[in-house]
């Protein structure tokens, strides 16, 4: 009897071992097989993470948004205004120069002598309106304080007035006043466009009487 409960008892220890131990070697067993879950898992998390920092240092980083965006569309469109072939050919009047309205400008301030002419040129710059000759002259006798004899002619001419005076063709003057030692002078001259306009002042002498002296004070305004 004794030696039955003894195998009895051999027994039992033994399934007890045996339970104990299998249920221990399935956890033993899983062990290696989470760390090498975690170990892969780390590996992959680091392969990410460097292809991401390679891909940030390869490529420039960009902003978006609604002001980006626009910024971006704006400098798109002056490129394109920049690289447009010019639609036409400029006219002169698309450049205006400055309106010399409201100014003034002195023309001729000066004594001089002459026996048989003198001429002054000046010109009207572009874009006056209204421009006019204001000034006076007074002529003296060289050899005489006669004023019978003092007298000379004055001429306004244009350009084209004025070359045919220069070659002896005497024609139409915008002004004439005939020989006087004593005048005021008021004329409107014609508006200028977009080019400047030359004008000459002429005085004219009888050489029959000898030298003259002019005293001229002219101004032009606008």
């Amino acid at each position: 009897m004794r030696a039955i409960l003894t195998g009895l008892v051999a027994f039992g220890v033994m399934i007890a071992i045996f339970v104990h131990y299998g249920s221990e070697r399935p956890q033993l067993k899983q062990i290696p097989s989470l760390k090498s879950l975690k170990e892969t898992a780390a590996a992959r998390s680091s392969d990410t993470d460097s292809v991401a920092a390679s891909q940030s240092s390869s490529s420039p980083a960009t902003i978006d948004g609604p002001l980006a965006r626009w910024m971006q569309g704006s400098g798109a469109e002056s490129s394109s205004d920049d690289q447009s072939p010019a639609s036409g050919k400029p006219h002169a009047f698309d450049h205006i120069a400055p309106s010399p309205v409201g100014t003034s400008g002195v023309v001729l301030h000066r004594t001089f002598s002459f026996t048989k002419a003198a001429s002054y040129p000046f010109a009207i710059p572009a874009h006056a309106a209204t421009p006019k000759l204001r000034g006076t002259f007074r002529s003296f006798a060289t050899d005489s304080s006669d004023d019978a004899n003092s007298d000379v002619a004055f001429l306004l001419l244009n350009q084209e007035q004025y070359q045919g005076f220069i070659h002896g063709h005497i024609g139409d003057a915008l002004m004439a006043v005939d020989a006087s030692h004593n005048q005021d002078v008021n004329f409107g001259l014609p508006a200028s466009s977009t080019q400047p306009v030359n004008y000459y002042l002429v005085f004219q002498n009888n050489p029959r009487e000898g030298k003259k002296t002019v005293q001229a004070n002219f101004r032009v305004e606008f």
